[in-house]
């Protein structure tokens, strides 16, 4: 009996509450505010209130929002509006795993995980908004840049969600106080993660103008493992709970008004279960399945069908007689053409190709590379190594066009991995 005592305490404990059989485990709060709650711990005693104690120490002077998630046993915090990533270890350790400085890019960057690597999504900072990917280079503790297709310029969402496709973020504001840019508008936007190319999306509500929802979007919304929910009190038709099925597409709504979740001090994500503290201090938990069970469909989300914008006959006739255009234009005036662009030399490589070339056969160290393909010593190391990553890219894609060969080979030194060398081949 006493062997099996702390097995039914286990199943009583998950049946008054979801246990980690989730893979989808989040928790936020912000400096100061989970104290609020007088609880001993959160996310079923994975955070303790010393690890949070420790993250008010280091944020006491810039208070921030903490965001957690829990992957493959590991616990991570990462703290907005700066690049900062936290491990949580047995004992209530912090180990920061970002090695730079870097801070105010990425105010309400959306922090997640896919296919093991760390990621930050969108942000606002500096009097603008955008729609950046990074990823999280473990091994140099850095953020990197990842180059999209189609990126939509100066918008930010706070509604994205991500599938097995990609990511999803609909109803973004674009903000460029440089160029007077300050609008709301209706576009959501798809990013195909295998190809990483935009595409927009239709977005779509019965009995609502995507336009008017958008002057009026008014939400708070929160992502769980199989949904994107919202709550809003805008009084719209067929806005108040709202859970988009994240894989299908399907906008499913719930005839309540309530938006505690949205400014509680804390919030638990389990799966599909939310957990946060009403006014009165009482936890309320929301079963997002069992809302969807009693809810009623009224909209979708779906990209644009290519069908939709071709369409019709005559735009077809117009594809087909732009094609027979394009090819007289090549046959009858491209070749007068081609002595003129060979005397061109457009390529913007061949500057940086000849300042190397004098090395050829060398290994340069860091310092000297920069010097002498001209990167500003006075520019930060996360944007210096990302522009100096691009400047290789191009010069060797140009260069084995021409030779057959690269020219620049980037070698790690023996004795410090952290160090790296460029050997001009020459």
């Amino acid at each position: 009996m006493k062997k099996c005592f702390p097995l039914l305490i286990f199943l009583w404990v998950c049946i008054l509450q979801p246990c980690f059989a989730s893979d989808f485990i989040w928790f936020r709060t912000s400096t100061q505010a989970w104290k609020k709650s007088e609880r001993p711990y959160f996310l079923e005693g994975r955070i303790s209130t010393a690890v949070l104690e420790k993250l008010d120490s280091i944020y006491k002077k810039t208070p921030q929002t903490y965001t957690f998630y829990e992957k493959g046993g590991k616990l991570f915090a990462q703290v907005n509006c700066t690049l900062d990533v936290y491990q949580i270890y047995e004992g209530d350790s912090l180990v920061n795993k970002y090695n730079y400085f870097n801070r105010g890019y990425n105010c309400s960057s959306h922090f997640f995980e896919r296919d093991g690597t760390k990621y930050l999504f969108g942000g606002h900072g500096f009097w603008r908004n955008h729609m950046d990917l990074l990823s999280f280079d473990e091994l140099h503790g850095a953020w990197e840049l990842i180059v999209t297709q189609n990126q939509p310029d100066d918008v930010y969402s706070s509604f994205v969600y991500q599938n097995s496709q990609g990511l999803i973020s609909l109803f973004g504001e674009s903000i460029n106080i440089r160029s007077g840019l300050d609008e709301k508008h209706p576009k959501g936007y798809f990013l195909d993660w295998k190809s990483k190319v935009w595409k927009e999306v239709d977005f779509h509500i019965e009995g609502i103008a995507p336009e008017d929802l958008a002057k009026e979007w008014d939400l708070y919304f929160i992502q769980t493992e199989n949904y994107g929910f919202w709550a809003s009190t805008n009084g719209l038709k067929h806005i108040g709970w709202n859970l988009i099925e994240k894989e299908t597409g399907k906008i499913f709504y719930f005839p309540n008004k309530n938006i505690d979740m949205g400014f509680a001090s804390t919030l638990e994500v389990i799966g599909n279960v939310l957990t946060y503290p009403l006014e009165t201090g009482e936890l309320k938990t929301l079963d997002l399945d069992e809302i969807r069970k009693k809810s009623k469909e009224v909209g979708y989300v779906k990209l644009k069908s290519a069908e939709a914008k071709l369409g019709s006959l005559w735009m077809y006739g117009i594809l087909v007689l732009l094609i027979i255009v394009g090819g007289l234009w090549v046959k009858m005036i491209l070749p007068k053409k081609k002595t003129n662009l060979a005397k061109r030399e457009p390529i913007p490589q061949l500057e940086p190709i000849q300042a190397l070339l004098p090395y050829s056969g060398q290994e340069l160290t860091t310092e000297k590379f920069d010097q002498l393909l001209e990167l500003d010593s006075q520019t930060n190391l996360d944007t210096r190594r990302m522009k100096r990553a691009r400047l290789i890219k191009d010069i060797n894609q140009y260069y084995l066009t021409q030779t057959g060969r690269v020219l620049i080979v980037r070698n790690k030194m023996y004795d410090d991995k952290r160090y790296v060398t460029y050997l001009i081949q020459g």
